[in-house]
């Protein structure tokens, strides 16, 4: 509603304001929620847990916030004392907050709701998604549903595979672009060794992965392209570690999910619901 009155009025928001949005959002909402558990799992237990993600010293901030309180019940601080309100340290406390959720049934889906609820009232692209308990730096639009967000999807069948394509994602949310390369890699050739039940190297497997998927000889190519990117990579890893192109690792993380897909479906591994 906000977004439409604005846009009525010609109003457009930076993205400072829509950040800062978010976080009074999440605080008023996300927050509470968790603030006010007392079943099954106390908001002590979810706030030390994610103290200790942090890197924090739960007691520290429990005594912090107990320093002027003389009455019989200990005052657990609330979430927003560890993030100061500022934006990115929201982003960090909620992945460690669905951490944290792990054994609570249901909440880490309330939680969720809560997120993109949030994401979804910003007057401008607030440059993040949100998937599974991670965000991720929101590149093409158009292919990041179909080249980030299915994949996770398409390798439900294959744990060892989709464990180093979260970490792929994860890289290249914290700009850790080496992890990228590294990973995506990972999990091409893991799914390849999946599909021929092989222990087999990508580059060895490249024709059998290839005839297997049913794709004609041009697709040999980019999946040699693809490999040897790679193989160049981690033979000068020193070197490039720190001198890497976003834009060509975001393209090689989209690639890395159309392999996937077509050896995934195209071997019949999994078949597209």
């Amino acid at each position: 509603m906000l977004g439409r009155f604005n846009k009525v009025f010609g109003i457009r928001d930076d993205l400072s304001i829509e950040q800062n949005r978010f976080v009074e959002r999440i605080n008023q909402t996300a927050f509470v929620h968790i603030q006010k558990l007392k079943y099954s799992v106390s908001y002590e237990g979810i706030f030390r847990k994610v103290c200790y993600s942090l890197g924090t010293n739960a007691d520290d901030q429990i005594s912090k916030a107990n320093r002027m309180n003389y009455g019989s019940t200990t005052f657990i601080p609330p979430l927003c004392s560890l993030t100061g309100n500022d934006y990115l340290e929201t982003l960090r406390v909620l992945v460690m907050l669905y951490e944290a959720l792990d054994k609570v049934s249901g909440e880490r889906e309330t939680l969720s709701d809560w997120i993109e609820a949030a994401l979804s009232r910003a007057t401008v692209d607030l440059g993040v998604t949100w998937n599974e308990g991670m965000f991720y730096p929101s590149g093409a639009r158009e292919l990041d549903k179909s080249l980030i967000k299915e994949p996770l999807e398409w390798l439900a069948d294959f744990p060892n595979e989709r464990v180093d394509y979260l970490k792929a994602l994860s890289g290249y949310a914290s700009k850790r672009l080496d992890d990228v390369i590294i990973n995506c890699y990972l999990a091409v050739e893991g799914i390849a060794r999946d599909i021929l039940g092989n222990n087999k190297t990508l580059d060895n497997n490249r024709e059998e992965l290839i005839k297997k998927s049913g794709l004609s000889q041009e697709w040999k190519s980019l999946l040699s392209n693809f490999i040897n990117y790679a193989n160049e990579f981690k033979r000068h890893a020193s070197e490039k570690r720190h001198s890497l192109n976003p834009v060509e690792v975001e393209a090689f993380l989209y690639m890395s999910g159309v392999l996937l897909r077509v050896a995934i479906l195209g071997t019949g591994a999994k078949r597209a619901s």
